[in-house]
């Protein structure tokens, strides 16, 4: 039976405001999101498509509902990608464009960001306004409902809030200091002073308040009083007669698709009331449509492939919306938001209830603000219930005691009954005619002590992540003499490994009435193993395991010491410096000015590729992926043609030309586009859906039926291991893998060691998480023209692709990039799949075809990281000095070579960080049936960067000693950079600026005396270890030839043209700024005279600059501005004697750049130059050094990065903002490979951790509490173009910091565990230094360990007393 046909009791349309408007929609799809119609139906592209899970925050807008009742509006940021579109009748949307006061002047967010230097690419910009201007106005309405206007304290928000309020987002690019510092200028707690670089202020003597841009909040966007007077307006639904019949139901909006299979229909209805809900559920149960009870639909970012056809709206039943305190606690209705439910536990008042604040704390972990400000209570609850979810809520409600109410609606009249928690969650899923209507917390005064606490073990400290494990324990206690008696207790577990939260049952009654001691403790973790128990296949069961056992230790010990077991550092406010040198002796070069348009992406006014609005009669693609490794196959697509909007499959049959999909601009190598009768590897592309709009082509998509056969072939390779087994390898290209050429021999020096050693150390891959996904929209043209708007980096390579495809010459492809939204050198050789595939949809249909890859697909079909397995057998002293390294490293490059071979040259570079003596490395690229690999920041210099601290701190664990102390005598001198890396690469004595910076490093970070003051904190902590190391950067550059064209017009104003792209590098601006110095002959060189606002760089145009080449390696930019110099000096030789004509005619000699372009232009001078920069092809070195200080509880493994310093050369920067962003970005990108990204797969090789759920970017709590940052005064050299540096890569290789530090941590923790055995513990320690894996080394079974120890008997420990 489909879905009946209601008789509408009161149609009204779908009324809502958008940034002040009025929008009237009639027929809406009632599965259309928030996001989806801001994007498609509006010309407001500010609100991004960045994850569509509520993961990332590129797509959060401001939500405000009016109360007609209490005539209150409550302002919320959301993730609009899980809003549906039918659930915000009455609301109003604002989106960062609608942020902008009159006149259309900018928010005083927006101005921030970009004075703040905050944003890069400037993707996630938009979301980071929103999340910040969201926390201004939620502070705003606390401020309003709680305190008394003449009492409040402080009438902004605190740094930790503003900070805190990020917590849903993520930035690939800038490392979050100078957004943080941005939160940080609308704060009441804050010292000005202590702010970052930006560009209110040119000193600390100017850190005032009255030179920020000002922020009014009564300038803010207001509730729309249209909307106003429509809510206040609207009747209340009268309640249905018990007469009605089942047809009289009314429904709200149906949405009807007809497609060759028939038709299908999508239902909107609303209950405002339990008897509506009542009578709608009995209607819809006697059909067989999939149902979804609808609140906030947060559920969807993670149940993506649940396609309900009637969504039943239940968020506006008032007793689903209770929010009520009695003398018996609380009840929380199942509609309420959780970020209302925390706003209610904190109203409490701090001390008051130890429950309620520890909720409230707790809570504030539970995904980010903008899922909280929309999901629900009841939802999160139903989800643990329904679907297994490993959710917080379900836990720390149960350790409270709450109890849940369940309404039967099958009857008559509504039926309640009340439910234990834990019951609720046993009883699965509900019956159709029940609904969870509230749970009760209780909350009364106790007469007894009562204690509370949460736990939880996250790859994020403070939420957006699902916890490994959590618990909540209530106890009460009372004391007798020195002793602790627990009366009571409730321990509840969850997301272990579990169908749902449970109770201790056992060890509560354990516990009971008894007086705590050291041998209680023992036996309630010894009862809590047996008792909660992860099911079978649980990942990382021992380690769930272990954390149940911490937690619990952790709340015993405290009760019975009366201290906290651990107490982690507080990572907010942060905190940082920025130290350079400014001189305006070049000016406007090393000038901290704002980055090129940053203010546009901010406001949302940047277009980027999917932004472009779609042309007439424009198409969509969806990839079809293999989900096999080897095989043949066949594509049956006879069910994705017949759904609905379908226009076609496009495959490799379809291809006019070559089956070519990239190509590798170094070697010339050729990856097909298409396959075609055999797979290669889990997620090639075998063609592509096309369809009207984009979800109906990824629907489509997951339709098409392919048969694979893998009788026929041997089994896949699928690691490195296998690969060299079988044999299995890429050829080594000998430009980039010189032929095998050891620093000295080796293998002689090893023979004479006095101490030799062999390791293993791995590197996994990591994926560039650029905030803007593959992206690109093919237009056709007249004589088989095709222009292809994409986010590239590679336009030349890219047009090559597309003209062999399509049997066209290239001057037919026309490829437009005018700003990507992040690359990392994912878009460099990857893109060209993508773009080329639109372009042969669109060559062949006659019609525009765009793709945006959603965020799963995009991580299964870009490689990432090549993953990488070293065995080294190292030579050493009894100090700690290597004499010898010999090593071999397989690299796994997947299936096609991509730039893996680069990859022997960059590790080589990398691992020669260090002076040992003698080295020799054999590098092996291994062919898998993987995806390809491909070039990732830093790619093969951050992986033998790793593998060479792993070396170092190995030889220093063998030994015992420290490892900087190991880093100090291996530290290159000016002989043995030569040696390593030549030297003209070095640049000479003064191009060799490490030692300096190491030995200013050193004094400046204290390094000596913090390593004895951790020394004696780990001797002092038990369960929290600190670590500090220090490591160098010695990273190899290549600079390629670029090209650039500068034209000025009459009136003055400059167009550039380079053949780089800007990514987020600050390209363009930095481009600007050298076209300003390289012109400045001709007018006045001073600093009042900005000639940068008349300087426009414009996109990247294949046709118009062609042979470009590929944007990479950190060195473009430098390029870019090296041709734009050529450029400039071609028109100050045309018109430097045309100023000297002209300033005989002026008294005063002078002659205004204008009046200058303007006769120039009449005197019919040529105003262009294009110019080719022809790079010298020599490779140079770049220097850095840095120290990290890490604290690991050993409870948990979780890592915590205290403290960075850094120092780099960036020679004579051309902007010290743009370089620090880059210094901080790079650093942080390098935090994820070493700590919070881990990449997993299956047997097949399928991709895990595809998105934001599983996939962990560092977000603003991962990222050092202080983080200072300099950039070395290192002097003029003439073979550095205007004395500059390259600086997007190299400082991620420092991160090797953290990785030792968090290895020095650890051997303190071992130290411990082993005792005496520890001496020489040279364990081995690969990133990512995920909580799991630094748990194992610390100890899974640690706090057993303890315990048994404890209980020994000794005469300094009284027996029964913990230390």
């Amino acid at each position: 039976m489909g879905i009946p046909s209601f008789v509408e009791s009161e149609h009204r349309p779908l009324v809502f405001a958008l940034n002040g408007q009025r929008v009237e929609l009639s027929s809406v799809d009632p599965a259309t999101t928030l996001l989806s119609y801001i994007r498609s139906e509006t010309p407001f592209k500010g609100t991004k498509r960045g994850c569509g899970e509520g993961g990332c925050g590129a797509c959060v807008v401001m939500l405000a509902r009016y109360n007609p009742v209490t005539k209150e509006v409550k302002e919320s940021s959301v993730n609009s990608c899980l809003v549906l579109l039918c659930s915000i009748d009455g609301c109003a949307i604002t989106t960062t464009e609608g942020l902008r006061g009159g006149g259309n002047n900018l928010h005083a967010i927006q101005k921030r960001i970009s004075a703040f230097h905050g944003s890069q690419c400037g993707f996630c910009t938009p979301g980071m306004t929103m999340a910040i201007y969201g926390c201004l106005k939620h502070d705003q309405q606390q401020q309003r409902s709680l305190t008394p206007v003449g009492d409040r304290t402080h009438s902004k928000p605190s740094c930790e809030k503003l900070e805190r309020a990020l917590q849903g987002n993520i930035c690939r690019c800038t490392g979050y200091r100078p957004l943080l510092d941005v939160c940080k200028s609308f704060a009441w707690d804050v010292d000005l002073e202590d702010l970052g670089l930006n560009t209110c202020w040119a000193d600390k003597s100017g850190a005032k308040e009255e030179n920020l841009p000002p922020y009014e909040p009564n300038a803010d966007p207001q509730f729309p009083k249209f909307l106003v007077d429509e809510l206040e307006a609207r009747k209340v639904p009268s309640e249905p007669t018990q007469t009605e019949t089942l047809q009289s139901v009314g429904e709200r909006f149906r949405h009807v698709e007809s497609s060759n299979e028939g038709k299908r229909e999508r239902l909107w209805v609303t209950a405002s009331t339990l008897n509506e809900l009542r009578e709608r559920l009995h209607v819809l149960n006697q059909t067989n449509q999939q149902l979804k009870l609808v609140v906030g639909n947060t559920s969807a970012g993670i149940y993506k492939d649940l396609r309900p056809d009637v969504f039943l709206d239940i968020s506006q039943i008032p007793e689903l919306l209770t929010l009520r305190r009695d003398d018996h606690g609380l009840e929380v209705g199942a509609a309420t938001r959780i970020a209302e439910l925390i706003d209610c536990l904190e109203s409490f008042g701090a001390g008051k209830s130890p429950v309620a604040e520890g909720l409230a704390e707790h809570l504030k972990k539970l995904a980010g603000g903008h899922v909280r400000n929309w999901g629900s209570v009841g939802g999160n609850l139903v989800m643990a219930q329904k679907f297994a979810f490993a959710s917080d809520l379900a836990t720390i409600l149960l350790g409270a005691g709450a109890s849940a109410r369940v309404v039967d609606l099958g009857g008559a009249h509504p039926s309640v009954a009340e439910l234990p928690l834990d019951d609720f969650l046993a009883k699965g899923a509900l019956g159709n005619n029940s609904i969870l209507q509230s749970v009760h917390i209780p909350l009364v005064a106790y007469s007894r002590e009562v204690v509370f606490k949460t736990f939880r073990a996250a790859p994020r400290p403070y939420g957006n992540a699902v916890s490994f494990s959590n618990a909540a324990f209530l106890v009460h206690i009372s004391r007798e003499r020195e002793e602790v008696v627990i009366e009571t207790a409730r321990l509840a577990f969850g997301a272990f490994g579990t169908k749902h939260a449970i109770r201790a049952l056992k060890v509560e009654e354990l516990l009971k009435s008894k007086t705590l001691s050291l041998s209680l403790v023992k036996e309630a973790v010894e009862a809590l193993k047996k008792e909660v128990v992860p099911l079978e296949g649980t990942s990382m069961k021992e380690y769930r395991t272990s954390l149940n056992v911490g937690f619990l230790f952790d709340f015993l010990n405290s009760l019975l010491s009366g201290e906290p077991t651990v107490t982690s550092t507080h990572l907010f406010p942060h905190v940082g410096k920025q130290n350079f040198t400014l001189t305006d002796d070049r000016f406007p070069l090393s000038q901290p000015i704002a980055k090129f348009l940053s203010q546009n992406q901010a406001s949302g006014d940047a277009v980027y590729v999917d932004d472009i609005p779609s042309p007439p009669h424009c198409l969509h693609a969806a990839f079809v992926l293999s989900s096999e490794p080897y095989a043949a196959f066949d594509v049956d697509t006879a069910a994705a043609r017949d759904s609905t909007g379908v226009v076609t499959f496009i495959s490799v049959d379809d291809i006019p030309g070559e089956n070519i999909g990239i190509i590798n601009p170094y070697n010339g190598a050729k990856e097909i586009l298409f396959a075609g009768g055999i797979v290669f590897y889990v997620g090639q592309p075998l063609g592509v859906m096309v369809a009207d709009t984009y979800e109906h082509a990824q629907l489509a998509a997951g339709k098409v039926n392919v048969d694979y056969d893998t009788h026929s072939f041997g089994a896949p390779i699928m690691n490195c291991d296998e690969a060299v087994a079988k044999d299995s390898f890429h050829p080594m290209n000998p430009a980039f893998a010189p032929p095998h050429n050891p620093v000295g021999d080796a293998e002689e020096s090893l023979k004479e060691a006095d101490f030799k050693s062999e390791g293993i150390v791995t590197t996994k891959s990591q994926y560039h998480f650029y905030m803007e996904t593959q992206t690109a929209l093919a237009i056709p043209d007249e004589d088989d023209c095709i222009t292809v708007y994409t986010a590239s980096q590679a336009l030349d390579c890219l047009q090559q692709v597309i003209a062999g495809c399509l049997s066209i010459p290239s001057h037919n492809v026309r490829v437009i990039t005018r700003r990507l939204g992040g690359a990392f050198g994912g878009k460099a050789f990857r893109n060209m799949q993508i773009a080329a595939a639109v372009a042969v949809a669109a060559f062949k249909l006659r019609r525009p075809v765009r793709v945006s890859l959603d965020r799963n697909t995009d991580m299964q079909m870009v490689g990432g990281r090549a993953p990488t397995k070293t065995n080294f057998t190292v030579g050493f002293t009894k100090t700690g000095k290597i004499t010898a390294l010999k090593a071999k490293t397989l690299v796994e490059s997947g299936w096609f070579v991509d730039n893996n071979d680069f990859n022997p040259m960059l590790i080589t570079s990398g691992m020669k960080k260090y002076n040992y003596g003698t080295f020799d490395l054999t590098t092996i690229l291994c062919r898998t049936n993987n995806v390809p690999k491909t070039a990732v920041r830093a790619p093969g210099d951050a992986e033998g960067s790793i593998i060479a601290d792993a070396i170092v701190d190995h030889v220093a664990s063998c030994l015992g000693i420290s490892g900087n102390q190991v880093r100090d005598v291996n530290l290159h001198t000016s002989e043995s950079i030569a040696l390593f890396h030549g030297a003209d690469a070095v640049g000479g004595a003064d191009g060799f600026t490490l030692p300096a910076m190491w030995e200013r490093l050193k004094s400046r970070a204290r390094i000596d005396e913090r390593e004895k003051e951790i020394m004696e904190f780990n001797a002092q902590s038990k369960w929290v270890k600190r670590g500090l190391a220090m490591a160098s950067c010695t990273y190899g550059a290549f600079t390629f030839g670029n090209t650039a064209t500068v034209s000025i017009f009459g009136d003055g104003s400059i167009a550039v043209e380079v053949g780089g792209v800007e990514m987020g590098q600050g390209l363009y601006t930095k481009v600007r700024q050298t076209v300003a110095y390289c012109l400045s002959p001709l007018w006045k060189k001073n600093k009042d005279v900005d000639m940068i606002p008349n300087i426009r760089v414009l996109q990247s145009d294949s046709l118009s600059l062609p042979n470009s080449f590929c944007d990479g390696g950190s060195t473009t930019s430098e390029g870019s501005c090296a041709a734009a110099q050529q450029a400039c000096e071609v028109l100050v030789q045309r018109l430097q004697p045309v100023v000297e004509q002209l300033a005989k005619d002026k008294t005063d000699g002078e002659v205004s750049w204008e009046y200058l372009c303007t006769m120039a232009k009449l005197m019919q001078i040529d105003l262009q130059s294009h110019e080719r920069w022809v790079s010298p092809m020599k490779p140079y070195v770049l220097f850095g050094a840095g120290a990290s200080e890490v604290e690991v509880n050993l409870l948990t493994g979780e890592t915590r990065i205290l403290a960075v310093d850094l120092i780099y050369d960036s020679g004579k920067s051309i902007n010290v903002a743009v370089d620090i962003g880059q210094v901080e970005g790079g650093f942080v990108f390098g935090i994820g490979f070493v700590l919070t990204e881990d990449v997993e797969r299956d047997a097949k090789g399928k991709l895990l951790s595809d998105g934001t759920w599983t996939y962990k970017p560092p977000t603003m709590d991962t990222i050092p509490q202080k983080f200072n940052v300099e950039l070395y005064n290192s002097p003029e050299h003439k073979d550095r173009i205007l004395s500059s540096k390259a600086v997007g890569e190299p400082p991620l290789v420092l991160v090797g910091s953290v990785y030792s530090a968090i290895r020095n941590a650890i051997r303190a923790a071992r130290k411990d565990h082993l005792g005496s055995n520890a001496d020489s513990d040279a364990f081995e320690f690969s990133p990512p230094a995920t909580a799991d894996k630094v748990k194992s080394l610390c100890g899974l079974d640690n706090v057993e360990h303890h315990l048994l120890s404890a209980l020994k008997p000794s005469k300094t420990i009284p027996h029964g007393k913990l230390v």
